[in-house]
């Protein structure tokens, strides 16, 4: 793999990692999205897959054959984004009504 396609990769799961963890953050803001916040993360989740399927469809040829190298590279910011996605939202969701976090 190039590395021109690795930098996009990782540009789209940080560009939708912020996207996400932003929306989750405004939502959280209104006193009738606060106690949801958490279930639109969570459907969140399969739509930052469908957006990644349509950005990259060639990953999931059947005749593409990754190897182990090429896999990590891939798996690596995948859940490294989502593990940052994960702890700004538990921020969000401990923050107090005064709006701090």
């Amino acid at each position: 793999m190039n590395t021109l396609f690795l930098e996009d990769h990782f540009y789209f799961n940080a560009i939708a990692s912020a996207l996400v963890v932003f929306i989750c953050f405004l939502l959280s803001k209104s006193s009738k999205t606060k106690d949801y916040v958490g279930f639109i993360y969570l459907f969140g989740i399969p739509l930052k897959g469908v957006f990644y399927y349509k950005r990259f469809p060639f990953l999931f040829s059947e005749k593409l054959a990754l190897g182990p190298e090429e896999k990590v590279s891939i798996l690596m910011p995948m859940l490294l984004f989502l593990a940052v996605e994960v702890l700004f939202l538990s921020k969000i969701l401990k923050q107090s009504p005064s709006g701090q976090i």
